[in-house]
């Protein structure tokens, strides 16, 4: 897996807008496309990685093209470990004796909060889950013990893009082993294997 060392996210919301921007950035500058498409309420979304100083020019570019149809952005020119591969599929375990979820009506505020929330307090990131299957929300889920979890929730809260895009967040300390077992298989309900519990009498 490569490690960027910075990333930066667009959402538009014209779908034609997005393609159009996510050629003009990586044809500014020498970044990856990491990800590009649409999203749950027609939304398109472009996530490069690269160095800062090329990320930091193809961002330019993209809100330039996107104007008006720029629905949220982040940039981050240190993108947090935990972060940075959360997006990339890599979950950690729930470990720590409590959890917590923040909830965001973008994906780029997640993205934004998730890494503010991590570089604040000792916590690891069990899962970072965009757009897709949640009505083009997204989440992150904090493990560790509850005062630190409560500082990562609440520093992910006052770091969101805008306000606005806040859903919801909430902190279950001493989580039951069967949920955390269900959240480190996947948070999916379509695809959790259910196999563990056959033959159960409840």
């Amino acid at each position: 897996m490569n490690r960027y060392p910075a990333i930066a996210l667009i959402e538009y919301s014209s779908i034609a807008v997005g393609i159009h921007a996510g050629d003009a950035m990586v044809k500014r500058a020498p970044i990856t496309v990491i990800k590009s498409g649409t999203v749950h309420n027609g939304k398109h979304i472009v996530l490069i990685g690269g160095s800062v100083a090329s990320v930091e020019e193809s961002y330019a570019e993209g809100l330039r093209i996107g104007g008006e149809f720029v629905v949220d952005k982040v940039i981050l020119p240190d993108v947090h470990e935990q972060v940075h591969n959360a997006i990339l599929k890599v979950r950690i375990l729930c470990s720590g004796d409590a959890v917590g979820v923040i909830e965001t009506k973008t994906v780029a505020a997640t993205i934004k909060s998730a890494d503010a929330g991590i570089k604040g307090a000792k916590v690891d990131i069990v899962e970072i889950r965009l757009a897709d299957d949640i009505g083009g929300k997204a989440i992150a889920i904090f493990t560790g013990n509850v005062e630190e979890v409560e500082v990562a929730v609440e520093i992910s809260k006052q770091k969101v893009t805008n306000p606005e895009f806040w859903h919801k967040d909430i902190i279950i300390p001493r989580i039951h082993s069967d949920m955390a077992d269900q959240i480190n298989r996947s948070t999916r309900f379509a695809v959790v294997d259910m196999g563990h519990i056959e033959g159960s009498e409840i």
